[in-house]
């Protein structure tokens, strides 16, 4: 028995080796034989034995082949890797003062490790990084072992001690061994003392230009800046190639470069050198305004984001020309791109807003007496008074009828700032009775047809003929009869320009100052409508010269503050924005000594504050809480440049837009007869 089991394990081993001899052969030999022997064999194999696990050939075959195929190098297999997608197509570094990547000329200098100020404030190196696109810095810093350092310095102070008593008073090796025994005091009393870190800092600045002449012109920039900075700067001659790999992100620095910029540096120094002193405005997801006038930075705004910013509200200011109007449709168009809706309301200069409008196909709407298009003031558009109506049913069904009243009052008292409030009530009841002539009731369901669409509403020459079939209310008629009959009578008709556009302009420019906060309370009333129909959809509300709407007196006109205050209060609850600009500040908060424009000012997350005149910049700074830096920095500020504040941050900026916007919104002079010419 022992006898037959170990003839039958020789034999399987015999065979074993058979096997893996003749596959390695055909690995490097002929391998095609092998495979094909194999593969008759395979196709002879009764049915029976299909399902037996795979042999040792296969077994060795597939692990073989398969590591094989693992070793290739990728560079042997001609696919695209990383590497050339990053790496340069061309380098030329045969020139001493510069090395050519990709047709761009780089030129590298670093600061000699004796070169550093002894004393620097805060962000000392904040200058080279905010002196320009084509100026870089490769900052690196090492931390070196605190006791082997301890030691090192120890001994090299006890040496320079000991050696200075050899040394006379008068000659020059006493200063600068004194100076080298305080410095060694310095760094053991930091360590030791203040729990300080020791480290070897070295600097590397890039500079990159599109020829030659450019780029010699911009190293002497370089270098002269570092002198004003007290740093010695020197060209990395003959090192630019080694240079340009050191300023790569591999935390490596070429060794002859770091031993010549090496500078020995605490921690609290360190954190000195910190080279970013400005700040940055930089939300993911929102628009683009412009780039940091210091460090090039760009400017992008989200201000959505209710994590960073407690309500999407803002304010703009900046005097005539300061690119107000510019900057408002920067961001306009910017938002309607994001797929927001936009409403802007314009009771100046709405012409300027014409052009982009119509180039992204929204609606622009005039209101003034010569105009064609009217919104009908008495227009219920809400089928639902629940802020929630889009997420689930409507169960309280409030009266929607009763909520258009209010805002129906608020608008006969800006016809009729001595109304009383007799006269109010009487308007309330034939508002009612005008409502009810249209089979329209408190009664929600009124309100539709039977299949489902709004009945015909009544206007304004509907409410006026109601009030002359009734003797106490005759007078009352008077004060709507211009609206209704009378030369303001575009205003009493029923709506006829399309409210669903995504882009809506309403220009009030040829309506006069009496009658201006009335269309703008016209133009509010139906974007408020609009506003509130959704909290899921974004919405931006653009209140251009908003203190025409509030006035600038008391008493009745006190209720259009009120009006503006809540949409302002209100509007982050609908997910939206309400946006006010302005080129006259002090008459902005003129009214009511400012009462509403203060409360605006407080509802508001972000300031936009482009270049305003000496008083109009002092009023701005006593209701911003600016600094007097920041304060000159308004009065200097050229067109198009503006101070932003967001939440904490306030950043000088260069309002940007693309070529093809520029042209849609620009209203320089210049430009438009270029526009012209061709």
């Amino acid at each position: 028995m022992k006898f037959t089991l170990l003839k039958e394990v020789q034999t399987v081993s015999k065979q074993s080796k058979e096997e893996i001899r003749r596959v390695t052969f055909g690995k490097f030999g002929n391998e095609e034989d092998i495979y094909e022997e194999q593969e008759h064999s395979d196709e002879e194999t009764p049915k029976v034995h299909q399902d037996k696990k795979p042999s040792l050939v296969q077994k060795f075959k597939d692990t073989f082949v398969k590591k094989q195929e693992e070793e290739t190098p990728e560079l042997w297999t001609g696919q695209t890797s990383v590497l050339d997608i990053i790496a340069p197509s061309s380098i030329d570094n045969g020139s001493r003062d510069y090395v050519v990547v990709d047709g761009i000329y780089h030129s590298y200098l670093y600061v000699a490790g004796y070169g550093y100020n002894t004393r620097n404030e805060m962000a000392w190196l904040s200058p080279l990084v905010e002196a320009g696109d084509n100026i870089g810095i490769s900052f690196t810093f090492r931390r070196m072992p605190r006791e082997k350092i301890l030691s090192r310095i120890s001994q090299k102070t006890m040496l320079n001690r000991s050696r200075m008593r050899d040394v006379g008073d008068t000659r020059q090796d006493f200063e600068e061994l004194d100076d080298a025994i305080s410095s060694g005091y310095y760094l053991k009393e930091g360590m030791n003392r203040a729990a300080q870190d020791f480290y070897y800092m070295s600097t590397v600045i890039e500079v990159t230009a599109y020829d030659e002449e450019e780029l010699e012109q911009r190293v002497a920039d370089v270098m002269t800046l570092c002198s004003s900075m007290s740093m010695v700067c020197k060209r990395a001659d003959y090192k630019h190639e080694q240079c340009f790999l050191s300023s790569l992100p591999v935390l490596s620095v070429e060794p002859d470069i770091e031993r010549k910029a090496r500078r020995n540096i605490l921690t609290d120094s360190l954190a000195a050198s910190f080279p970013f002193s400005s700040f940055e405005v930089y939300d993911e997801g929102g628009i683009f305004l412009g780039l940091n006038k210091y460090n090039r930075s760009v400017a992008i705004l989200d201000i959505f984001d209710s994590d960073k910013y407690a309500n999407a509200n803002g304010c703009i200011f900046g005097t005539t020309g300061a690119g107000k109007t510019f900057l408002l449709q920067n961001m306009a168009l910017r938002f309607r791109m994001q797929g927001t809706q936009v409403f802007i309301i314009a009771p100046v200069k709405g012409h300027e807003y014409i052009d982009a409008c119509e180039a992204i196909g929204g609606k622009y709407i005039k209101i003034a007496p010569s105009s064609k298009d009217c919104i009908n003031i008495m227009e219920i558009r809400k089928t639902s008074l629940s802020t929630d109506c889009e997420i689930k049913e409507d169960t309280r069904n409030d009266s929607i009828l009763a909520e258009k009243m209010q805002s129906l009052m608020i608008f006969f008292s800006l016809i009729k700032n001595d109304i009383t409030q007799d006269e109010l009530n009487l308007m309330d009841s034939a508002v009612i009775r005008t409502y009810e002539t249209f089979g329209i009731t408190f009664d929600n369901k009124s309100l539709f047809e039977e299949d489902g669409s709004f009945k015909k509403m009544p206007t304004l020459k509907d409410l006026y003929e109601e009030l002359l079939s009734k003797e106490d209310t005759k007078k009352l008629a008077l004060m709507i009869e211009k609206f209704a009959v009378g030369s303001l009578a575009s205003f009493g008709r029923e709506t006829n320009v399309d409210l669903t556009n995504k882009y809506i302009v309403l220009d009030m420019t040829e309506m006069t100052d009496a009658l201006k906060p009335i269309g703008m309370f016209m133009a509010l009333d139906f974007v408020w409508d609009k506003a509130k129909e959704s909290r899921i959809q974004k919405k931006v509300i653009f209140l251009d010269e908003l203190w025409t709407l509030m006035g600038c007196g008391s008493g009745t006109r006190n209720l259009a503050g009120s009006y503006v205050n809540e949409i302002f209060r209100l509007i982050r609850g609908f997910g939206g924005s309400a946006i006010q600009a302005t080129q006259d500040l002090s008459s902005s908060f003129s009214s009511d000594a400012g009462k509403y424009s203060k409360e605006i000012l407080n509802l508001s997350s972000f300031k936009v504050i482009l270049h305003l005149e000496e008083d109009e910049a002092f009023t701005a700074q006593k209701y911003l809480s600016l600094s007097d830096e920041e304060t000159m920095q308004i009065i200097r500020n050229g067109r198009g440049e503006a101070l932003l504040c967001a939440n904490k941050n306030k950043v000088c900026i260069d309002i940007k837009a693309s070529p093809l916007m520029y042209n849609l919104i620009t209203t320089k002079r210049t430009d438009l007869e270029k526009r012209r010419k061709k």
